[in-house]
């Protein structure tokens, strides 16, 4: 039993080490030339206007993927276009390995037949063994990400830290509107940097007179995205400006001083330029002792807030 169980699984095993290729065919040809003599375009590259179309092709990480070098993943798309009658691959993507995303190349391309070969040198081909967007083809690689993005969000906040009121206070300033204006630049490897502004605000009543409680903050971000399909998660974390105000009757009084932030979000793509996403995140900030108030020890002031938020974001 143990030997069956073990040659059942052998396929499953063997595969896993695969890429998954995936295929649209428009018309279906009979297979006229082997893998190895299908001419190679990179991205960007021009076809020549003779190239007729068969149909497309990708090849992508199939989840547990080992042989998916440059090389590996071009010579199983080559071998689809042959089976399917064409005798050039044009590729339209080529994404790289990344740190965050996938080990493995991933490419995407048009399966061609072009009948009339004395017109190929109209395009350069490309060279097996440089992968498209190094330095010596002219190629493109895309990027899995719009590299700039600003992003709008709302959302409810919670003050987490203890918030001293005087009796006969009504109201509760530790709950109230969260919002959120941004802008983020990430590289191809999905790492980069951004600005986050966020604002929070509340009220309490004291002695029949509304108090307006404000935070605001302001922070570079260090920021990392990770892509799948149609989903996008994001991680960020900065060190920035904090303030505190209050406001009653025309008059204010403030605090400001040292704050930071962590979030985690996520994002469902509408398409390459816009999305909707959610994020929950901490921002705390440090602030000045208060002349008038008396502290312990190990007493400081400062506040806490817990934040979900969900909004647009467009990129570019």
């Amino acid at each position: 039993m143990k030997k069956l169980i073990l040659f059942l699984l052998l396929p499953i095993l063997l595969g896993s080490c695969a890429p998954k290729v995936l295929t649209h065919i428009e018309k279906k040809y009979p297979s006229r030339i082997v893998a190895d003599d299908v001419r190679l375009y990179g991205v960007g590259q021009v076809v020549p206007e003779t190239a007729e179309r068969i149909g497309s092709v990708q090849v992508v990480d199939g989840g547990a993927s080992t042989k998916c070098n440059y090389e590996q993943v071009v010579a199983l798309a080559k071998l689809e276009t042959a089976k399917n009658g064409g005798n050039v691959l044009a590729l339209t993507d080529h994404r790289k390995p990344s740190l965050l995303g996938s080990s493995c190349h991933q490419i995407a391309g048009d399966m061609l037949w072009i009948g009339d070969t004395a017109n190929w040198e109209t395009g350069i081909a490309s060279d097996l063994s440089a992968p498209v967007g190094d330095k010596n083809t002219t190629g493109v690689v895309k990027s899995d990400f719009q590299h700039s993005t600003f992003y709008v969000n709302v959302g409810y906040a919670f003050i987490t830290s203890k918030f001293y009121l005087p009796s006969g206070t009504s109201g509760n300033p530790k709950n109230g509107m969260d919002w959120q204006l941004g802008y983020d630049w990430v590289a191809r490897s999905g790492f980069g940097a951004g600005l986050m502004y966020s604002g929070y605000k509340s009220s309490f009543t004291y002695s029949n007179v509304d108090v307006k409680v404000g935070l605001a903050y302001v922070a570079p971000q260090f920021v990392m995205k990770q892509k799948v399909g149609r989903w996008g998660i994001e991680e960020k974390f900065g060190i920035g400006y904090f303030k505190y105000r209050e406001s009653a009757k025309g008059t204010s009084a403030s605090l400001s001083g040292v704050g930071y932030d962590f979030l985690f979000g996520a994002e469902y793509y509408l398409s390459d330029h816009v999305g909707i996403g959610a994020n929950l995140g901490y921002i705390g900030g440090s602030l000045p002792k208060q002349d008038s108030a008396e502290y312990g020890d190990e007493e400081h002031t400062g506040i806490f807030r817990l934040h979900i938020d969900a909004g647009v974001r467009f990129h570019f």
